[in-house]
């Protein structure tokens, strides 16, 4: 069963807390999938983005597709990213000129489809941080690809990521501060956010873990 999905901007923290969850609550991970097609498909689109961003992303909705659904077949699933994961990258794809409107609305239109479809997870848990504090991990762990990035991307990236997560309408929602909560480097904030998925993968609404503690049932997110 897929209990858990874990979101959030770039340099959030997600395959971490992915492999926490593996190692700490004995859970199942699924992570980005890459082969041989993915490959090509990647390389074409850095070499004509207008030409292949299209194929690229329905190849990608595609994978992660498939992966739900094995997903949904093991016993205590959790996954790097959702289909609305990708989909924030759709959106930035299209403000940036390299998908036209028609090929923006196939692409809704079997997202749409595949999301109606496909099984929720029993908690969606966000991690919610600045646009510092993800360039603060990016050059952490240096990939060439990522630090050469501006800014302004990763500043509309980080807002696109809050208006599709933080909106309350995504189920079973915990959403974690980002800025204030290390789980990487403290052991301690592992345990806050390790009893905090405890807590609230067996109740309803919307949880928000800072270094205050858990809250629950509250609107904050509204006013973010």
């Amino acid at each position: 069963m897929l209990e858990i999905v874990v979101e959030g901007t770039v340099g959030a923290g997600k395959t971490t807390l992915v492999e926490i969850l593996e190692k700490d609550r004995s859970m199942r991970g699924f992570y980005e999938m890459n082969d041989e097609l993915a490959d090509k498909i990647l390389e074409k689109y850095y070499q004509d983005r207008h030409r292949w961003c299209l194929a690229m992303e329905l190849y990608f909705l595609h994978k992660r597709f498939l992966q739900i659904r094995q997903a949904s077949l093991t016993e205590k699933a959790v996954m790097d990213r959702s289909m609305a994961g990708d989909f924030v990258f759709v959106k930035m794809q299209r403000e940036l000129g390299l998908l036209q409107s028609i090929e923006y609305s196939v692409y809704e239109n079997f997202f749409k489809t595949m999301v109606e479809i496909s099984p929720s997870p029993r908690l969606l848990v966000y991690i919610k941080c600045s646009v510092d504090t993800a360039l603060q991990r990016i050059e952490k762990r240096g990939r060439n690809y990522e630090i050469g990035v501006e800014r302004s991307y990763w500043e509309k990236l980080c807002c696109y990521y809050d208006s599709t997560f933080l909106d309350g309408s995504n189920g079973n929602l915990l959403v974690i501060d980002g800025d204030q909560i290390d789980f990487v480097e403290k052991e301690s904030h592992k345990s806050l956010v390790l009893n905090a998925i405890d807590r609230c993968i067996n109740s309803h609404g919307v949880h928000f873990l800072d270094e205050s503690g858990l809250r629950c049932g509250v609107n904050w997110y509204n006013n973010v």
